[in-house]
Formats: C-alpha cells, structure tokens, sequence
C-alpha cells in the first residue's frame, strides 16, 4: 500500500537491421538532443551558480534525510543489498556511489542548485535505507545503450533493470514483446496509474502501458512558430499574435506576410531575405499541426489524409509557388538557425534553440501561434518528443524495482516546484507575455510520432520528391510512400 505524502520546502530506452534503419533515417540522437538539454538543464551547470551556505545545507541535510524515510511512499521489501541499475547514455551523479557533494565534485561532476543536488542524495540514501539496496546510473553511452537493448533484453537477461530511451529505438522493444506492462507491476495506488505527478505514461499508437517520462509542468520540448520582430515592425505588420487573437493569423495571411518578407535587400538582383524557412522535420511537423493533421498517432496512417495533404501542399507553395520560403539547403544546421543570421522571418523552433541562439543576433525573437490552416482550429501544436523509461522482461520483482524507482524520482517529496524551475525556460522568451503564450501553446501539444517510427523516411521522400527535387506532385509521392509508412505503422503494432 502506498501513503501518499506531500512534503514541504524545508523537508524536502528489436531488431538489430531495424534499429540501424531507424537511427539512419532519424540521423542518430540529434533529434531530441535539445529536449534532453531542457529536462536535464536543472544539473548542467556548475556549482558555483547557486551555491548555498553549506552550514545551513548540512543542517537541512539531516533533516531531510530523516523526513525522507519517514514519508516515503511503500510499505519497504528487503531487497537484500540488490543494485538497481538504470541505463542511459550520459553521466548522473545521484546514485549510491556518491555520498556528498564533494564526492560529486571530485567526479567531475557539476549542478546549477546546491539544495536540490542535496535532495536528491538524500533520497537516494532513503531508498537505500529503507529497502536495502543501491541505486547505479550506468551510463552506457548512446550505441552501447541500442547494443545493450538489441543484445540482453532480446536475450531476457537485461543488463539494466530499467533504461531510459529514445523513441527512435524505444518503440521497437515494446512492439517485439520485450517490455513489461506499467499495469502489471506498478501497485494500483501508484503514481503512475493514479494522479501522475511523478511519472507520465507514453502514448504509443494508442498504447500508454510499456514506456513512461518524468511529469512535468514546463513544455521545455514544445515545437513554436517564431518570428524576427524587428523585421515584422519595419515592415508595418501586425504582429502575428494579435490577429491570431482575431482569428485572423491563417495560411493565407501568413503567405502575404512571408512575400513581405522576402526581399533583395542588397540590391545585387537576387533575394538574400525570406518569409520563412527551417529545417524540413519542424517544417512538416509545424504546418502540419496547424491544420489538425498527425501523420502516425494511431494504427492507420495519417499521410494520405485530406488535412496532412493541404499541409503539404502549402509547403509546396511557399516554397516552390510563392518561393517565400528560403531555398532548402539540405544542411540541417543551415536551415534550422536561419532565423538567427536573419536570414528569414519566420521559422519553427523549440526553446532550447531559442535559448542557444539567444546571443547570437541583435533583434528580439517572439513567438506566435503557428497560422491555422484550411482544416485547423488553432488547438493543436507539434508533438513534445520525450525520453522515456521501460522496464525489460526478465527484471526479477519489478514492482519492488518501479517502486523504490519512483520513491527516489520523487526527491522533492510532492513539491513540484523545486522539480519545475521555470527560469532556464522562462530565458528563451523576451517577456512575460511570451512565456504565458509558451506555456499556452505547450499545453496543446499532440502526439504524432512519425519523426520517431519513420526508419524508411516515407515522410521525407514526400518532402525532399516534391519541395526539394521537384520529382513529383505532392498527391503523386503521398500515393508512392503512404504504403511504406503503414507497413512501418504495422510492424509497431502493439498489444
């Protein structure tokens, strides 16, 4: 049975050919690297940045330490001095081979925030505490973490009792049988079947019961339009989010504005400034959410539906009819920041682009909400992909293991706010309004998943046949690659 307790402020990752496929397609982990940089951000700096008082640590230590035993979560199984061991493909240092912050130090480790650093040791030592046992992060790098997977899970000897995964080879697993279900070892009063503050399960195709994610109440992963207000002003415009709140920000006004935009401001007889212009993952995911259109969320393919072919279209518009749209590079750097250089208006971008590129131009970035297209509402935004956690078959006691795993997880005892600071976020943004418009937006955040599932790059052939090479209608390559999305959408099938 679990007591849920809320404590206060001072107490407070299967087939081996088709993974090659899949991370080919996805170009290894540098999709969600970004996202990961925003969950993680809280432990990413140095210790210098908010270093406390270390008297006043060492006395809320104790305290703490005491009060974490006492309140957990479960009635506590002697696990026997058992290591559970969670993989994942970079260095963490709250585990049990760190007893202070000067152990983490000379690790070479790193935190932005002293106190809740000390939170979550002494929540690792609680759980060690109470069901004896020791906690290990492996950090078994990002191939070694695939290989891990592709060779002992797949052999029911799972070298890790959980792993931490990205979709691109997370999904595979759980399609091939070798995934516990959430519901078969987590007790019915658990966070992750009851309130889920601590855990959120993942939706995968209409499954939420194999892979699940640390809750939390910033969109750090949210997908956003956004705009070179400096070039907006100059030109007379109104800023787009004004006449989204008239209902007047539609594909057909955002087409008059990205001609606007697009100019030879040097005069040399070629345009060197466009209306908009990204990388082609965002392009697709963001026009096609501002029409209602997803692309794999469920068991059919969503390619060849009416609103994802408008979105293509459209993009096939701006780029081709209109030619607003920057000329596609094919350099995933060259397209993703030309908002930065100034070399567009408008362009998708998560925050920590926003974030990192902050210091590279000297006009402000603002977002908006994305135009609504023909077939849109306004009430949908680009999927937030998340890592998640699955826990293989052949981890002996996976409850025991889910257990002692969401106890330590939840290191600031119920009290979100230490888990959820909202300032690295919060600095991707130019104002307050902005931010309200982040969270906003982020809220509306759907669940396409082709960018994870699509190892045969149908998406991508309809992308790069109609806007980039000019080989084919738009209605011409859905038709040719519709098939090779459902046969991947198939094989994922999961039950």
């Amino acid at each position: 049975m679990r007591r849920k307790t809320v404590g206060n402020k001072v107490v407070s990752v299967l087939l081996a050919g088709a993974l090659a496929a899949s991370l080919a397609a996805c170009g290894g982990n540098t999709a969600n690297t970004g996202a990961d940089a925003g969950n993680n951000a809280a432990d990413a700096g140095t210790k210098e940045d908010t270093k406390s008082a270390e008297t006043e640590t060492a006395a809320d230590t104790e305290e703490s330490s005491d009060a974490a035993v006492a309140d957990s979560g479960y009635e506590a199984k002697d696990l026997g001095g058992r290591t559970i061991k969670i993989g994942l493909w970079w260095d963490e240092y709250w585990d049990s081979n760190y007893q202070s912050l000067d152990d983490i130090e000379a690790a070479g480790g790193s935190w932005t925030n002293e106190e809740t650093m000390q939170m979550k040791l002494d929540a690792v030592r609680a759980v060690e505490e109470k069901w004896n046992c020791k906690i290990e992060w492996v950090n078994l790098g990002w191939d070694g973490i695939i290989d891990s997977i592709n060779t002992s899970v797949t052999a029911g000897t799972p070298d890790c009792d959980i792993y931490l995964t990205d979709l691109q080879f997370g999904i595979s697993p759980v399609a091939n049988g070798y995934v516990q279900k959430i519901s078969d070892y987590a007790p019915a009063d658990s966070d992750i079947l009851t309130d889920g503050t601590v855990f959120t399960r993942q939706n995968l195709l209409g499954n939420d019961d194999y892979l699940f994610h640390e809750s939390t109440t910033i969109p750090s992963g949210a997908m956003y339009m956004t705009y070179n207000a400096a070039m907006i002003d100059s030109l007379g415009l109104e800023a787009p989010e004004s006449l989204a709140e008239k209902g007047e920000w539609t594909w057909d006004k955002f087409a008059e504005y990205a001609k606007a935009c697009t100019q030879d401001t040097d005069g040399d007889g070629n345009m060197d400034v466009y209306g908009y212009g990204s990388a082609w993952t965002p392009t697709v995911q963001g026009f096609c959410a501002s029409n209602n259109a997803t692309i794999a969320d469920s068991s059919t393919e969503g390619l060849s539906d009416p609103k994802t072919v408008e979105a293509f279209n459209f993009i096939d518009q701006l780029y081709n009819v209109d030619k607003s749209a920057r000329p596609y590079q094919d350099d995933w750097n060259n397209d993703l920041l030309a908002f930065s250089s100034g070399k567009v208006a408008f362009a998708f971008a998560q925050p920590w682009i926003l974030i990192q590129e902050i210091d590279n131009h000297d006009f402000d970035m603002r977002i908006c909400p994305a135009p609504v297209g023909p077939s849109g509402d306004g009430s949908m935004t680009p999927a937030m992909i998340t890592n998640n956690y699955m826990i293989p078959v052949g981890v002996e006691d996976a409850t025991s293991v889910y257990c002692v795993f969401e106890e330590m997880m939840n290191w600031y005892h119920d009290d979100i706010s230490y888990r959820d600071d909202p300032e690295w976020f919060e600095s991707g943004f130019v104002d307050e309004d902005q931010v309200t418009l982040a969270n906003k937006l982020g809220a509306l955040a759907n669940n396409d998943l082709w960018n994870s599932i699509d190892s045969e790059g149908a998406v991508s052939k309809v992308f790069y046949g109609d806007v980039v090479n000019g080989d084919s209608t738009v209605s011409q390559a859905i038709e040719s690659n519709k098939q090779i999305l459902q046969d991947e959408i198939d094989t994922l099938k999961i039950q």
